[in-house]
C-alpha cells in the first residue's frame, strides 16, 4: 500500500508542479522566469510533504488504505 501511496503522491506532485509552471509562464505578471523556475519546486514540495506526512499518520487514512488492499 505504501507503494500505491507513493505513486499517487508522485502523480499529484507532478500535476501541481505542472500547474505551477503553467501559471508562472502563461501569466503576464511573470517578469523573472528563471527565479520562478528555481523557486517553484520548493514552493510545491514543502507543503506537499507536510500534507502527506499528516495524511499518512492519520489512523482514518491508514484504515482506508488497508480496506483498499482487501
Amino acid at each position: 500500500m505504501k507503494a500505491l501511496a507513493r505513486i499517487i503522491l508522485h502523480q499529484l506532485l507532478f500535476a501541481v508542479w505542472l500547474l505551477a509552471m503553467w501559471v508562472l509562464y502563461c501569466t503576464p505578471a511573470c517578469t523573472r522566469p528563471i527565479e520562478h523556475l528555481i523557486a517553484a519546486p520548493f514552493a510545491v514540495l514543502i507543503p506537499t510533504a507536510v500534507i502527506m506526512r499528516r495524511l499518512c499518520s492519520d489512523p482514518r487514512f491508514i484504515r482506508w488504505a488497508e480496506e483498499l488492499e482487501r
